[in-house]
């Protein structure tokens, strides 16, 4: 017997919300999610986080007391591509059919690459992987705001002209955001590192060149590090990003060989926003300062 189908014995059908409690119950993956779901959804609905901070989306396996949690929310929103989310949302939407499960990055141009997230796509020429972080984009953010807002209308149509309104306002500043960071951008370097290639989206969006040092989720090999080195070295890369959940080490050395700042960045921060201008801000000539 299945994780899921035990558990689903245990809980039996579930239920959406209490009696006393007229909000939604909803669940989303990560904690940059909640936050677009709580730009939207306002006090109409309490928003639930699979992901705790500090643990890897790439690796992380979903508790029994949240796959029951799960029983009990009207609308689970997924990222699309989360290698967790591939292997058990299908079978989960079987077994509990009463949860709208809603992709947030349909309607998102994927990127394709060769890094490992341990979520393929097969291609005529072998095993791509999609990129997953699809929310580190203000372009893509629009996408997914608009996703957000159908997924609420779906499970609460009741409540429409609310969540439309709330996503108009998102989607207003949204597009104040992406002017302010083409501004700080203007004159912004065109290449930066980054320990764990999650910038691929926001790359895309403004024209920049993204220099991953782990490569198919692993270390460089002393060769692989020379040749970053001498690519940052000959291009003059000043900002090397670096996220919370992996370890620093390679980093520190290859700052040491190049001079480069280091930055701390947390795609998986609640608050986007700061963390979208922050981006911005540490490629300009304004950028921050070493950490």
């Amino acid at each position: 017997m299945t994780l899921i189908a035990a558990i689903t014995i245990l809980t039996g059908c579930g239920g959406t919300h209490r009696d006393d409690d007229t909000r939604l119950t909803v669940a989303v993956s990560i904690e940059p999610q909640r936050y677009f779901v709580e730009q939207i959804a306002g006090d109409k609905a309490e928003v639930k986080t699979l992901v705790p901070s500090g643990a890897k989306p790439e690796t992380y396996d979903l508790t029994p007391a949240q796959i029951i949690d799960l029983s009990h929310c009207k609308a689970y929103f997924t990222m699309g591509h989360m290698p967790f989310e591939r292997t058990w949302a299908d079978n989960y939407s079987d077994t509990h059919p009463h949860t709208n499960i809603i992709n947030l990055s349909h309607g998102i141009e994927p990127i394709m690459t060769d890094h490992t997230h341990d979520s393929p796509a097969v291609s005529d020429t072998g095993h791509v992987f999609v990129e997953p972080h699809t929310w580190m984009s203000v372009a893509n953010a629009l996408i997914i705001a608009r996703n957000v807002r159908d997924g609420l209308c779906i499970a609460d149509p009741g409540n429409k002209a609310y969540y439309d309104s709330r996503c108009d306002t998102l989607c207003q500043r949204l597009k104040r955001l992406d002017r302010h960071i083409r501004t700080m951008l203007a004159d912004a370097d065109s290449t930066f590192l980054i320990y764990h290639p999650a910038l691929s989206y926001f790359a895309r969006d403004y024209g920049l060149t993204q220099v991953s040092i782990e490569r198919e989720g692993k270390e460089p090999s002393p060769r692989e590090m020379k040749d970053i080195i001498d690519r940052a070295t000959a291009i003059g890369i000043r900002v090397l990003f670096i996220q919370p959940e992996y370890d620093d080490r390679a980093a520190r050395t290859l700052t040491g060989e190049t001079g480069t700042a280091i930055v701390k960045v947390n795609p998986l921060a609640y608050d986007w926003e700061k963390e979208m201008t922050a981006i911005a801000a540490a490629l300009s000539h304004d950028r921050h300062p070493a950490q």
